[in-house]
């Protein structure tokens, strides 16, 4: 049973976040500007930045679906870990610089820019909110599973309690509201972890018997070398994979962007998400260790809740852990807090950068509404998202027996790897053409998409659970029996056995081995197969030495040096009088501004203003 104490820990969070809303809607500028509601006017402080990247991303999913995947799959998922971090180097050196210095409010507005076209600044927006919907939707749905599980609060009415918080103090506070909520609520989700760790690693005899009892099991099993793609999880899935993965949400991808570009200076736009790197390692930590430990402390009892029918899907795992075995007073609250606090800076995060792009994308370049006018209807916006977001997750707490963290994965890389397909084709590509952008984004979220549906309708039959301690069931019906060990394999199919762990990989063969894909390669697919179309259609531009290029600036600042090379002698030849007068103390910034227009071939688009504007337009 719930003490008062753990009543008081969830309403101190609630409460926390609310107040956090009201008091940046009453200080500053009061939020009545897009550049404060939006941007936080740039002058966001860096550690409060790189922390609400971190929890914005890894939220209440993360918390429910990663010791779960342990658990049950085993500690494959720990690479994931790797990939993710490989994912902030790449965006920290790539997308950050390429979008930072344009000083935009919308990430979007750089398509538009490159292309110098609007249909494909509004088609990548219309896909943003997409993903951005179906993620609140997981996100929203992660903590309602919670508190059905532990307070009995049916999952209808967790919904409506998440998205009512977060959207109150979404819309009072924009962003700042959001970054400031996250560091408060970090602090929840660091605790609460740690609370499981030590009490389930201490009532199954120690860390040491954790990592013993979950070796003797299986779950250390960890490099899986093998390159089939329809092996759930592997070394180069759980790397390569993921990293194609996550790239668009720490590069391009709005609510990223919102927080890097609130910071005053590239360097610490960079160093956000840099940090983020430290920031996946501890989190992955604590997420495995939570899992081993509740492992250890099912096997030496001799049966796990799913295979007792105690549950009815393994994302309830760590939610009935806490109703029926922490009873010390305050840690079931904490545990409680931790997850709530995932999902409403998720919740918070995807409102308010959704509702940022609606109307600068869609509304601003025809009604052209006062900037207070636009700042109003962002807030109302945020509310009508919630209450979208809110019905889709009322729909996903439907789907039972995968847990959240393949949930999570599978929606959201059916889009987001056509998104980063289309970045990648306009900053690595500088021939290719809107149409390239656009029919490619549309194969591939056809393909994934097509894959993604196939996959979690059951059509690829699904990788077989690691052996579960059930020999003090009572409970353990059918169905539970076969998820847990399925024992008749259709003749179609082909088996794979570990020995370390007696694993059981059903790898199907024709059309349902094509929806077997591990879920971790959907952002690579999806991303490959964007980019091979968008050159197949941009190929008439790319063969043609006159077709026009875009200005240096929107190309990716690591190949900006190499299309110089690739330029005529004579723009060469000008680049190397620009810079060797740029490099002259005490030079003219008339000269400046005509050797920046000869080398562009036509006038300057604005004022330079001083010599290091003038140098930075210039590429030196």
């Amino acid at each position: 049973m719930m003490h008062p104490v753990d009543y008081a820990f969830i309403a101190v969070i609630c409460l926390a976040s609310v107040g956090i809303g009201i008091v940046t809607s009453c200080t500053g500028g009061r939020q009545k500007s897009t550049k404060e509601y939006v941007m936080g006017n740039r002058q966001m402080r860096l550690l409060p930045v790189a922390i609400s990247i971190l929890v914005s991303f890894w939220s209440a999913v993360a918390l429910l679906g990663s010791p779960a995947e342990i658990f049950y799959f085993g500690s494959y998922y720990n690479l994931t870990g790797i990939g993710i971090a490989l994912a902030c180097l790449v965006s920290a050196f790539t997308f950050v610089p390429l979008f930072y210095p344009l000083q935009i409010t919308s990430i979007y507005e750089y398509l538009e820019l490159r292309y110098n076209n609007k249909f494909i600044r509004y088609w990548s927006t219309f896909l943003y909110v997409i993903t951005s919907v179906l993620y609140l939707a997981v996100a929203q749905l992660a903590p309602a599973i919670a508190l059905d599980a532990v307070m009995n609060i049916p999952q209808w009415a967790g919904i409506l309690i998440i998205g009512v918080i977060s959207v109150i103090y979404t819309a009072l506070g924009g962003i700042k509201a959001v970054i400031w909520s996250d560091v408060f609520q970090s602090f929840f989700i660091l605790v609460g972890l740690l609370a499981v760790v030590i009490k389930a690693s201490i009532d199954s005899g120690g860390l040491q018997n954790v990592m013993d009892v979950s070796s003797q099991w299986g779950r250390l099993e960890t490099f899986d070398w093998r390159a089939d793609p329809r092996v759930r999880l592997t070394v180069w899935s759980s790397t390569i994979g993921v990293m194609f993965g996550w790239i668009p949400w720490y590069g391009p991808n709005q609510a990223a962007f919102q927080r890097f570009a609130s910071l005053p200076t590239l360097a610490k736009a960079k160093w956000s998400i840099l940090l983020n790197v430290l920031g996946v390692i501890l989190l992955f930590s604590l997420l495995a260790l939570t899992g081993y430990a509740l492992f250890a402390f099912y096997a030496v009892r001799g049966c796990d809740p799913f295979s007792n029918s105690d549950i009815q899907s393994i994302n309830q795992l760590l939610p009935i852990y806490v109703k029926t075995e922490l009873q010390i007073p305050s840690f079931g609250g904490i545990l409680i807090a931790c997850v709530l606090s995932g999902a409403f800076s998720t919740t918070s995060t995807v409102l308010n950068s959704q509702a940022a792009v609606t109307v600068i994308d869609f509304v601003q370049p025809y009604r052209n509404l006062s900037d207070a006018k636009a700042t109003v209807l962002i807030k109302w916006l945020v509310v009508a998202y919630g209450v979208l977001g809110a019905g889709i997750a009322f729909a996903s707490s439907f789907i039972s027996g995968v847990s959240l963290a393949q949930i999570s994965a599978s929606l959201l890389n059916a889009s987001t790897g056509a998104t980063l397909g289309v970045y990648l084709l306009a900053a690595c590509v500088p021939k290719s053409t809107w149409q390239g952008a656009f029919v490619g984004s549309l194969a591939s979220l056809i393909l994934v998409g097509w894959l993604c549906i196939g996959a979690l309708a059951g059509g690829g039959g699904g990788p077989a659970m690691l052996p579960l301690p059930d020999s003090n069931c009572t409970g353990l019906t059918g169905a539970n029996a076969t998820a847990i060990w399925p024992t008749s394999p259709a003749s179609s199919s082909v088996y794979l056995t570990s020995t370390l762990s007696n694993r059981v990989d059903e790898l199907p063969v024709g059309l349902d081995g094509f929806y077997s894909i591990s879920f971790q390669w959907y952002g690579l697919l999806g991303a490959g197969s964007c980019l091979l179309v968008g050159l197949l259609v941009s190929l008439p531009s790319l063969l043609d030495a006159n077709a026009p290029e875009p200005d240096e600036i929107y190309i990716m600042p690591g190949l900006r040096g190499l299309l110089r090379r690739l330029k005529s002698p004579a723009y060469n030849k000008v680049q190397a009088a620009q810079k060797t007068q740029l490099e002259t103390p005490g030079f003219p910034m008339e000269t400046a501004t005509a050797i920046w227009a000869t080398a562009k071939d036509g006038p300057p688009d604005e004022d330079l203003g001083d010599e290091k504007t003038a140098k930075t337009a210039a590429g030196i």
